[in-house]
């Protein structure tokens, strides 16, 4: 009897002091979270840039179109937020119809753009870093075989049966840190899911040799790798057929930077880095191909495309037009404003720059593509765009478009 009241007094005073601490606040065990952080700026309709295209509206309907491909046909659309406010797929579909619509008309003129649309650009990580890195990235045409050889003996793969994607949609309340891995693959050994081979172990150790899913066979280690970073390529067989392939899917790991790590060894200076300075240092140090490209364990499998190059959304992608960006950050499909500066793909010798002035649509992903401030656009195929890929890595500025939403009726 007295045990039960001691009982009945304990729970009565817990519950008091309970309430002194929600009520004092401060040190209340309910606290509010903190707002994310903006990540953009909301720009006033006197300080929207003077639009200009430097390529006169070329492909940018057919680049508009895919986009609206792929809202339609998508289920699994993730809802970002801007600044606070849900952007979901019907705002992105309305804003990239009416910005077609306006295009067809002749209306993207400065009136227009400022009356229907609210322009967001990213805050500027630091004072003396660029609000956005641009970045270029090509499809390359490479000689290939169906068949090894002596010569043609470094393969590329479809992902093999065992590898395996874990769907962590569907484990929500596993929390992972934002600026982590994203997506979790490996393979089962046993009861247990393990890591997938890294690239080390794949070319090294020839770990998917005797899983026979090779789809074709290249010359040089680097073209492969060049494959790899690009994620699409067009494969130039002996009887002189072209046939696509592109992304499929990934092992998983990380991505490390080989550029990055021969410049902080010093063995090519910052000023001089391109894909074709690392093309020549990998041909001047053939010792050096195995231990430079296992540094960075991503791998990246591949399927045979028909219509192509294909981006992150499954949609053909349009040179000049497409970009990749951070999907955690930038809703998929959205249309943008570009500016900042190209490499003249008609000098050769000096690879001056020339203005960029032009609007992009977002319809691709990269693995070092990550965070407000990283974009790579799409260059195109073949030579000339691996010129202005190669050498593109300039300062920009980033505008996203979304259609007003209407004032709340009171």
């Amino acid at each position: 009897m007295n045990r039960g009241r001691r009982a009945q007094n304990l729970w009565a005073g817990l519950l008091w002091v309970l309430v002194g601490l929600v009520a004092v606040g401060g040190c209340g065990l309910w606290k509010h979270r903190p707002k994310p952080p903006e990540r953009f700026v909301k720009v006033a309709p006197k300080k929207i840039p003077r639009v200009t295209d430097d390529l006169f509206e070329e492909g940018l309907e057919r680049a508009l179109e895919q986009s609206l491909v792929y809202l339609h046909q998508v289920c699994d659309f993730r809802t970002l937020e801007l600044n606070g406010r849900p952007v979901s797929k019907e705002r992105v579909r309305d804003t990239v119809q009416l910005f077609l619509e306006r295009l067809r008309q002749g209306r993207l003129n400065e009136r227009t753009l400022a009356q229907e649309f609210d322009w967001y650009t990213p805050k500027a990580a630091a004072k003396t870093e660029p609000a956005m890195l641009i970045t270029g990235y090509y499809e390359p045409i490479l000689s290939a075989r169906r068949q090894p050889d002596e010569k043609y003996r470094y393969p590329i793969y479809e992902p093999p049966p065992d590898l395996v994607r874990v769907a962590l949609e569907r484990f929500p309340f596993v929390k992972l840190d934002p600026g982590g891995v994203r997506t979790l693959v490996g393979r089962v050994e046993g009861r247990l899911l393990v890591p997938y081979y890294s690239r080390k172990e794949i070319d090294g150790d020839g770990a998917l040799q005797a899983k026979g899913t090779a789809l074709a066979w290249l010359a040089n280690p680097f073209d492969a790798f060049t494959l790899h970073i690009q994620g699409s390529g067009l494969l130039q067989f002996e009887d002189g057929s072209l046939q696509r392939v592109g992304y499929a899917a990934s092992n998983g790991h990380p991505y490390v930077s080989v550029g990055k790590v021969l410049m902080e060894e010093g063995a090519i200076p910052r000023e001089e880095m391109s894909l074709q300075r690392l093309r020549e240092y990998f041909a001047a140090h053939p010792e050096r191909t195995a231990e430079l490209l296992g540094r960075n364990p991503s791998y990246i499998f591949f399927r045979w495309v028909e219509e192509g190059p294909v981006g992150s959304l499954n949609v053909p992608l349009t040179a000049g037009r497409s970009v990749a960006l951070d999907g955690e950050i930038y809703p998929k499909a959205l249309v943008g404003f570009l500016q900042g500066t190209l490499p003249d793909p008609r000098d050769n010798a000096t690879m001056n720059t020339k203005p960029l002035s032009r609007w992009v649509v977002h319809q691709d992903s990269g693995g070092a593509i990550r965070g407000p401030h990283r974009l790579d656009l799409f260059c195109g195929t073949g030579p000339s765009a691996e010129r202005v890929a190669g050498h593109l890595k300039a300062p920009g500025t980033f505008y996203v478009l979304l259609k007003k939403e209407p004032p709340p009726s009171h």
